[in-house]
């Protein structure tokens, strides 16, 4: 069987992707007067793609800044730190020190390899030398994720709270405390979807998904041990399901999680609209969250 020309899968699935994402944030500031912004610091040895934006409330004291950590969406095939710089500036307008990273894109790089990336952005993080410079508290961590970063934050938070699910990648705990995620417009249950096609499969290549079944059973791995976790959709958002899917197991396993639902009849809410920052309801979305974190700060 003839192996697919993944390339040009992801390039169609990029063009497509980036022309909703221009439209979308048109005309919006990529510097505003509440935030100050250090762009392209390396977190790795990967030219472009491992790089890293931090984005600070620029009004604030000599205290340590909460810290959110934004795992970008797009397939494992697509998105950058720049496509998401506009609803990382809103969160750090609000108060927190935000963590706006790039990754390794498949097919360049196949799985586990951005979950490699995501690891050492965390680690980056937690050294002592960038969290004094960029006034990180370590005590007070929190992640936001989307689409295939939700799905990323969901794993790194299983691999960083359970050590037997762990040795699988060979990964050390950061030094610092992640007190909340908010898990949006996720897809899960890797191992029981069929939405893995195309250019998404250029990353979790069929010979993977066979040989790692286990690993890639992230649910599985889920204990109590995990953080409280804001889990969202929309009524127009494609991987709906998913999310309800992922309540009704956290739930099970009584792990702590709040489950939110945005769009109505009127107000037809698309996968990822919580990124839209010209869209009200993205705001109010976003608001949640942070309202949500603020609750486990201390």
């Amino acid at each position: 069987m003839t192996e697919p020309d993944y390339q040009k899968l992801v390039n169609e699935m990029r063009s497509e992707f980036k022309q909703g994402d221009d439209k979308r944030d048109a005309g919006l500031p990529t510097q505003i007067p509440e935030v100050e912004r250090f762009d392209n610091l390396p977190y790795g040895n990967v030219a472009q793609f491992q790089l890293l934006d931090v984005y600070l409330p620029k009004k604030r004291t000599n205290e340590k800044l909460p810290v959110i950590v934004n795992i970008h969406g797009g397939g494992w095939v697509y998105g950058t730190k720049e496509t998401y710089q506009f609803y990382c500036l809103f969160l750090a307008k609000k108060g927190f020190a935000v963590v706006n990273a790039n990754y390794r894109l498949a097919p360049d790089v196949v799985y586990p390899g951005e979950l490699d990336d995501i690891n050492r952005v965390f680690h980056w993080i937690a050294k002592s030398t960038n969290a004094n410079k960029y006034h990180f508290d370590l005590n007070n961590v929190f992640i936001v994720g989307d689409s295939a970063g939700g799905q990323m934050a969901e794993q790194i938070l299983a691999v960083y709270t359970n050590s037997e699910y762990r040795k699988y990648f060979g990964y050390s705990v950061p030094e610092l405390t992640i007190k909340a995620a908010a898990l949006n417009c996720g897809l899960y249950f890797l191992t029981e979807t069929d939405l893995i096609v195309g250019a998404p499969e250029s990353y979790f290549r069929p010979e993977i998904r066979l040989t790692e079944h286990d690993q890639l059973n992230v649910e599985q791995y889920l204990t109590k041990a995990l953080p409280p976790i804001f889990l969202m959709t929309s009524n127009d958002d494609f991987l709906r399901n998913s999310a309800y899917m992922l309540s009704g197991y956290l739930h099970a396993k009584n792990i702590f999680y709040e489950m939110h639902f945005y769009g109505d009849d009127n107000h037809r809410l698309g996968h990822v609209f919580h990124v839209n920052q010209k869209d009200d309801l993205a705001k109010q979305c976003n608001l949640d969250e942070l309202d949500f974190f603020r609750k486990y700060i201390n």
